[in-house]
């Protein structure tokens, strides 16, 4: 996913929206999320370490996180797609629009 803005939200009530969620599909412990120096991180440790991060710009009362940088594990190539799936489905859940 390269982009999604979220309305009516601050990057650090999303986060923990969005650990909310996770926490309840029991990827709490594989998946964490937090925000450092205006950008988001995801980063998916499990077999390796995969990192996502987004640069983050205000939005009226939301923001939009721009991907900048992917690391990807070799180990987690094979389920990227399924992971940037799953994720999208979470953004939207929380009440993101993916772009």
């Amino acid at each position: 996913m390269r982009s999604f803005v979220v309305p009516g939200s601050e990057p650090a009530e999303f986060v923990e929206r969005v650990r909310r969620e996770l926490a309840q599909h029991g990827f709490a412990d594989a998946v964490s999320l937090f925000v450092s120096g205006g950008e988001l991180i995801v980063r998916f440790s499990k077999l390796g370490t995969s990192e996502l991060r987004y640069v983050l710009k205000s939005l009226g009362d939301g923001f939009q996180a721009s991907l900048v940088a992917e690391r990807i594990s070799p180990f987690h190539l094979a389920f990227k797609r399924a992971f940037e799936e799953k994720f999208e489905q979470v953004v939207a859940y929380v009440g993101g629009q993916v772009n």
